[in-house]
């Protein structure tokens, strides 16, 4: 059975292997869901996934929205209607929806909301480890956080009910490591809620869905207020807040999530139990406070394991201000944990053993083992993949800035299988510098090719102000993928015609989400659960935003894309040039790409090592001459046209 019949199976008490967002998304289903809506971004993008398999067996409603923001909105208002709704992002993705989600607490919902956020420490997905447990703290809503997949099956569920108790949403906070494992599910009964959807706009409290309807925000924010002790008390109750407290230990522990299932672990390892004080959470906000101060009372010595900032941390601290001035608090704010990337069952048991005052061992046949095998894998990062339409593109551009680009161009980036171009992974050891004029380093391959790069629709905006500031040392260039274009980059478009902005948009347009997983978007032409429906033309939009200049190409023709952009970097104002070509991994899936035959001619090849600067993983170079790796490469052709000498070249 896959995943699109477990995920919807009415089977209560059977067990499952689900990963931690499937998981979340199952305790969506069994709520009884009526709307879901997300944006793609790793680590969440499967818990969309999951419930758009759902959707068509269930009945309920399920979308890839064009960005978190409309996503939130999308769900909020079906939560307004009084129906069932969740919404699910990444880290980052919160980030886009916090005007919306600071104001839509002032009245609350009258369906269960349910916000869905999967947090990346370490940044393995992200360009950040932003913690979004603070956001609940600071929007004042209740924040549930799993420690298993099970817990996040479960906590999803109840999530829907304390949302209705309390009219507000409320978030599940995950994180990779839960995210992306698999762990055993007990399966529960899926609810069939008979809701029909329902609008009061005076719902028990006057104006309740138009904060500046009277009696006003401040009214508004003051039963905001008394919405947190009802949550505190409610929170007291959870069989995931659960208090250990055996005798007199003179340590104790308190870990929410992930950093419980770590301090469990580390606990079992040293022999610690029934010898400390153990203190699981499940909501990191509001803290069941009685049991943290029952831990605060009893011991000399707390211990907060947390994955991510020290949220809960900071809150005991305040706490046993008031409750036992004179306990001590260790975690990651006095340095017991590393205040920045992951923890995980090692890091946590070596700072408890310090704590417990317990030596100990080394496990120098580990540290062998791992030292041996570290002289076996060589470090690298991701490349794009063999055939990457996104190769040509920034090949294309790479020449056209050589001829045209000014002294030092500028080429901001932005999120997705393409902003690679800055991860420099072909680069030598680069030294800061300290230059107070613009300085050019060489573009030796495509993952050279970004020199900005910070978030989604972030470079075209960046480009604008660049060229406003009097940049007039080189050309200024922004690039974006199809997907970003419609999430983040219309609003900066339209800005850079009314403002009068000189530079060059360049879309790189491959018809899918490809980074995340290859979910469809606006250019793709179908929905989250596989509806046929119009595919958006990226230059038709931008010719409806006021955009005059706009080339298309296709990036496999090298020297079309390269002229396209030449002659973009050429115009007098702003200019967009949309480089069109479906995935390349999609169009294999599909059946539509058919790769021409390659051959390889060592005696014509020079050493010039260009093949090897395009950064094709399927190129090969051994020897002093370049190769292909025909069990990689898929036929586009590219390279041939890359080869001065025609020692790669394609036969028809």
């Amino acid at each position: 059975m896959g995943i699109a019949e477990t995920i919807a199976e009415d089977s209560p008490g059977k067990r499952v292997l689900l990963m931690g967002n499937e998981a979340i998304a199952r305790g969506a289903i069994e709520a009884g869901i009526g709307v879901a809506a997300s944006y793609p971004g790793t680590p969440a993008s499967e818990i969309m996934e999951a419930l758009a398999l759902a959707a068509p067996r269930l009945g309920f409603h399920a979308e890839w929205s064009t960005n978190e923001k409309v996503a939130f909105e999308v769900a909020a208002g079906a939560a307004i209607t009084g129906i069932r709704a969740l919404t699910s992002m990444k880290n980052a993705g919160l980030n886009w929806v916090m005007d919306m989600f600071m104001t839509l607490v002032y009245g609350g919902v009258r369906g269960g909301f349910v916000v869905a956020v999967a947090d990346d420490p370490d940044a393995h997905y992200s360009s950040n480890e932003q913690d979004t447990r603070f956001a609940a703290f600071y929007g004042e809503i209740p924040c549930l956080e799993p420690a298993d997949q099970q817990e996040a099956k479960d906590m999803t569920r109840y999530a829907f009910e304390l949302s209705e108790q309390l009219k507000l949403p409320v978030m599940v906070r995950s994180a990779t490591r839960l995210s992306h494992a698999s762990g055993d599910v007990e399966l529960g009964k899926i609810q069939k809620l008979d809701r029909k959807p329902a609008f009061d706009k005076h719902y028990e409290l006057a104006y309740r869905w138009n904060v500046y309807g009277p009696p006003g925000p401040v009214e508004k924010h003051r039963w905001l207020h008394s919405r947190m002790p009802l949550a505190k008390r409610a929170v007291e109750k959870l069989p995931w807040n659960k208090l250990e407290l055996k005798g007199k230990p003179k340590l104790g522990i308190i870990a929410p999530g992930l950093g419980a299932s770590y301090a469990r672990d580390a606990v079992r390892r040293l022999g610690l139990e029934g010898k400390v004080a153990f203190l699981k959470v499940g909501t990191p906000t509001p803290l069941p406070e009685r049991m943290v101060g029952r831990l605060l009372k009893a011991v000399k010595t707390v211990f907060v394991v947390e994955e991510g900032d020290p949220l809960v941390e900071f809150q005991v601290k305040a706490l046993a201000k008031d409750l036992n001035p004179r306990v001590k608090i260790a975690g990651k704010l006095t340095g017991e944990l590393p205040p920045v990337g992951e923890i995980n069952s090692d890091i946590v048991a070596n700072a408890l053993a310090k704590l417990a005052g317990i030596r100990r061992r080394r496990d120098r046949a580990r540290e062998f083992i791992k030292a041996e095998v570290g002289e076996l894998v060589s470090p690298r990062s991701s490349t794009l993949c063999a055939g990457c339409q996104h190769l040509g593109s920034y090949w294309a551009l790479k020449q056209a800035l050589r001829k045209l680009g000014g002294r030092v161009p500028i080429v901001n980036g932005d999120i997705g299988c393409y902003e690679q171009g800055g991860y420099g992974i072909f680069a030598k050891a680069i030294k800061p510098s300290f230059s107070t004029e613009s300085v050019r380093y060489p573009i030796e391959s495509p993952y050279e090719a970004l020199d900005t790069n910070y978030i989604m629709g972030g470079g075209v905006g960046l480009m604008q102000g660049e060229f406003h500031a009097g940049y007039r040392d080189g050309a200024i260039v922004a690039v974006a993928g199809d997907s970003t274009f419609f999430h983040a980059c219309i609003p900066a478009v339209i800005n850079a015609v009314c403002n009068l902005a000189k530079g060059v948009f360049l879309v790189m347009d491959n018809s899918w989400t490809a980074m995340t997983g290859h979910q469809p978007n606006p250019a793709t032409g179908i929905t989250a659960t596989g509806e046929r429906v119009r595919a958006l033309r990226i230059e038709d939009v931008a010719k409806a935003c006021g955009v005059d200049f706009i080339r298309t190409a296709d990036p496999f023709d090298l020297g079309a894309t390269q002229a396209a952009i030449e002659e973009a970097l050429k115009h007098e104002g702003f200019a967009v040039v949309v480089a069109r070509r479906v995935c390349t991994l999609q169009a294999q899936r599909e059946k539509k790409f058919v790769g021409k035959k390659m051959v390889v001619s060592p005696e014509k090849c020079t050493s010039c090592r260009l093949c090897v600067s395009f950064g094709c993983p399927a190129i090969t170079y051994k020897d002093n001459k370049g190769g292909i790796d025909f069990l990689l490469c898929n036929g586009c052709g590219m390279c041939a046209q890359v080869c001065p000498t025609g020692a790669l070249s394609v036969v028809e």
